[in-house]
């Protein structure tokens, strides 16, 4: 049996458990009882060591009191094993204590993975329909369809693009102008001069001035007597 040693028991829960708890403690007694010594935990909280030799250790400051306000320690109370007591000391009772080796869990620790367990049982027999579909993935060939559409729709229409624009590169409007002048009752080609003679002026009277001669008595334009 590894001899009791305090200090290396204290660096083990300093270094390896820094959240301070009884919980914790149980936990540290289990993963490595060498440091332990043999002894076993007990008192009215758990935080105490009882070794084979009838010592006894305090582990724990202020078990009783906040998270917060806990801390390790390794007290020697071999002649006040109990402290002074807070009024809630348990009495001897039928049950046994358990052994600290065993590591307890609470109720429903497990609920996560039997939620797992039971969605994974609904799912059996769905491998043969997830090959399936994979396979049907795999046998499906959409490059060559698609490259198929763009032999019958795009090759063509670009041919079709690149001759129009051949043909319009070829065309030119001079000789279109030329070719409807020939058709005659098109106006002539630019550049051309203009042959018809210009119209006629005609001098208008000005309505201003009254008509001269004579005339007809009853003419607006001769003055009646």
């Amino acid at each position: 049996m590894t001899p009791f040693d305090p200090w290396a028991l204290l660096a083990m829960l300093l270094s390896f458990y820094p959240a301070v708890s009884v919980a914790a403690l149980t936990r540290a007694r289990a993963e490595r009882p060498e440091y332990f010594a043999g002894g076993r935990l007990g008192g009215s909280k758990g935080e105490k060591l009882y070794l084979p030799d009838g010592r006894v250790w305090d582990l724990i400051f202020a078990a009783g009191g906040p998270p917060s306000g806990m801390r390790w320690q390794v007290l020697d109370v071999t002649d006040d094993p109990g402290g002074p007591g807070d009024g809630f000391e348990l009495e001897p009772g039928p049950l046994s204590p358990l052994d600290e080796a065993l590591v307890t869990f609470p109720p429903g620790a497990f609920a996560f993975e039997s939620f797992v367990a039971g969605e994974l049982a609904a799912l059996d027999g769905a491998d043969g329909v997830l090959h399936q579909a994979g396979e049907t993935i795999v046998a499906f060939d959409g490059a060559a369809h698609l490259e198929g559409s763009y032999d019958g729709l795009i090759t063509p229409a670009l041919a079709a693009h690149v001759d129009m624009r051949a043909a319009l590169d070829q065309d030119n409007p001079i000789d279109e102008l030329e070719a409807a002048e020939n058709a005659g009752g098109v106006p002539a080609v630019a550049g051309a001069q203009y042959d018809d003679d210009p119209p006629t002026d005609i001098a208008e009277p000005d309505p201003g001035s009254p008509p001269s001669g004579g005339g007809d008595p009853g003419d607006p334009g001769q003055p009646q007597v």
